[in-house]
């Protein structure tokens, strides 16, 4: 070696080797941020997919619900709505016992101070062995039926009720609760 590529090599400083660094850790923060994003992507997804599993179960209440009152005039029974929502029958918050009663209903005197919403109420809808709420056979949903009265327009034996059900997803943590208020004609 010769004088001129002693000095070239004794001058060198390792430029490259600084570059290629910075650009290897420039690329790795890159492709973790990616993977953060798709991450992210792939669970809001799943938990909005998870939802709209519960949702569809909290339908799958509403409709029970809607048969099981459709059935109830030929039954023949006058039913008890209670504070405590007894086998899923439950009085509503600010409806007065003296006028909601009829042959179909009777609706329990409740301290109205005390009542709360139905979804609110202790037990109801905890899908425990204390819950009075009316369940499927599979544990995707609960619902309970609210009796408002019989329909005010003088129309006979029309009466309207609430109901309210929960639905489970995949997920036990992910609900949906949905509320329906129907007229059913019971004659």
């Amino acid at each position: 070696m010769n004088e001129l590529q002693k000095k070239i090599y004794t001058k060198q400083s390792g430029f490259s080797l600084y570059m290629v660094l910075i650009i290897m850790i420039v690329i790795a923060f890159l492709v973790v941020a990616t993977m953060h994003g798709t991450s992210t992507n792939s669970r809001t997804s799943a938990n909005d997919s998870d939802y709209q599993f519960a949702l569809e179960n909290a339908q799958k209440g509403l409709k029970a619900a809607q048969e099981n009152i459709s059935t109830w005039a030929s039954k023949g029974t006058t039913f008890s709505f209670g504070c405590n929502c007894e086998n899923g029958l439950c009085a509503a918050k600010d409806v007065d016992p003296s006028k909601a009663n009829t042959k179909l209903a009777i609706v329990v005197a409740c301290d109205q101070s005390l009542l709360k919403e139905v979804w609110k109420r202790n037990n109801v809808f905890s899908n425990s062995a204390g819950d009075p709420s009316i369940s499927d056979s599979g544990g995707d949903y609960r619902y309970v039926i609210e009796y408002l009265g019989p329909d005010n327009a003088g129309t006979p034996d029309v009466y309207i009720f609430r109901i309210t059900s929960k639905g489970w997803g995949k997920n036990k943590r992910t609900t949906s609760i949905v509320e329906e208020t129907v007229q059913a004609s019971l004659y």
